[in-house]
């Protein structure tokens, strides 16, 4: 075991210029037979938009690698994990906390909402105007966080729009609401070529819980999760990352990490208490987790010399499957993550006014994929007995299905047939 830090994506290199050299800021002849994709994702509260969307963005690049990829977000934090190939435009961000309140969301720069709303759908517009991508992959939001992609969907027609969208999205009256309702089924139906489902239909089929009319659920095209490449072996994970064939080695993991301390605080006082049923730790705290927050937690990790505190475990799958032991919360990429590793996984659903994290991890659990653990349980009580149970009796025993997990790849192939 040498080396525990796991670093993400460099930086791309910057480059000098030398007093004989000469370059041309105009694109060679062929940049105009590029096929041009954007991918537009929203900030969200944590890394889920950013990941799926750089994994998508990867596969669209090795399947198509006569393309140009674009990305389009607010997301601050995450964003070294986006393939080396695909560039970004980056619009003003905003935080967002789920609080017992409610969910609370803040501009980043001190604008008025107005202004803000302003710049960053004019941006958007703009990009799109003189980018003129053939294809336009929109996650989550058809008509983009607060509308703010409206202007640029209607004002491109030429541009193929397809809504990507995770499965499950919410409770039923939540989701027939902000999704379903009749405004955004005309604009889906009038703008939208088709609607890709990142998740097995075996698992969950949107026209069976929410309400969904023919018309629309006749655009979906179910592709399995989106997961990004991992190694075929726990032995192999070991290798690449250096860490001890023999070890017990337990991985902890919550996303992007915003208000988890509380989680994590819990975490580490129960795993304190069996550390002489493992080896080494790994705990991974977000990149959105608070400066003060992360400050704690890792003077906490610090007393205990083979654990170890982190920003940012990349690449994550390699962990995951590395591991014998793996704790994360129930957003999309955790679960499909852990479906496509086949990782001995206990999931802590953390949303405070949402149901998506709960009723996915639900779905997961009844095919006996992985454990659960309540929030209220985890903030609340001694977690050494579940943790010992976990390490004792690695879970899933045997998979009821084989779950699809080539979602990016079967996402990219049906966009290469909407180009071609």
């Amino acid at each position: 075991m040498t080396d525990w830090e796991c670093r993400g994506r460099n930086p791309l290199p910057g480059f000098g210029v030398s007093p004989k050299t000469s370059f041309s800021l105009f694109s060679p002849p062929q940049a105009a037979n590029l096929r041009r994709i954007a991918l537009y994702w929203h900030n969200g509260r944590s890394l889920g938009h950013t990941v799926r969307c750089a994994t998508l963005g990867q596969a669209l690049l090795d399947h198509l690698p006569d393309s140009i990829v674009v990305g389009i977000t607010g997301a601050s934090k995450g964003l070294e994990l986006l393939p080396p190939g695909m560039d970004l435009v980056k619009i003003p961000s905003y935080l967002t906390y789920d609080e017992t309140g409610g969910v609370r969301t803040t501009p980043v720069i001190s604008l008025t909402q107005e202004e803000f709303q302003r710049i960053r759908e004019n941006l958007i517009a703009t990009f799109v105007r003189d980018f003129q991508p053939r294809v336009m992959l929109v996650d989550f939001h058809p008509e983009g966080k607060n509308a703010e992609l409206i202007p640029a969907i209607i004002s491109s027609p030429d541009t193929k729009k397809v809504l990507g969208l995770r499965g499950i999205l919410g409770s039923p009256a939540e989701t027939n609401r902000d999704f379903f309702n009749s405004r955004i089924i005309a604009f889906i139906q009038g703008y939208f070529s088709a609607i890709h489902v990142y998740i097995d239909e075996r698992v969950f089929r949107l026209e069976d819980y929410y309400s969904v009319p023919a018309s629309l659920s006749a655009m979906f095209k179910y592709t399995g999760y989106v997961t990004r490449s991992t190694v075929a072996s726990k032995a192999e994970a070991r290798t690449i990352l250096r860490l001890d064939s023999d070890a017990r080695i337990i991985v902890v993991s919550f996303g992007g990490g915003q208000g988890t301390e509380p989680i994590g605080q819990s975490i580490l006082r129960s795993l304190a208490k069996i550390q002489d049923r493992f080896n080494f730790a790994c705990l991974s705290a977000g990149p959105y987790l608070e400066v003060d927050a992360y400050e704690r937690l890792r003077t906490q990790v610090s007393q205990y010399p083979n654990w170890t505190w982190t920003r940012l475990l990349d690449p994550l799958p390699a962990w995951i499957k590395a591991s014998d032991f793996f704790i994360c919360s129930g957003g999309y990429n955790s679960l499909a993550e852990i479906i496509t590793t086949g990782a001995n996984a206990l999931i802590i659903p953390r949303q405070l006014n949402e149901l998506e994290q709960e009723l996915h991890a639900t779905r997961l659990a009844n095919l006996n994929i992985l454990r659960i653990a309540q929030l209220e349980t985890v903030l609340s009580e001694d977690l050494t007995p579940l943790f010992e149970i976990c390490l004792a009796e690695p879970y899933p025993y045997e998979h009821n299905i084989k779950i699809a997990t080539d979602g990016a790849q079967r996402s990219a192939s049906l966009i290469g047939a909407i180009i071609a």
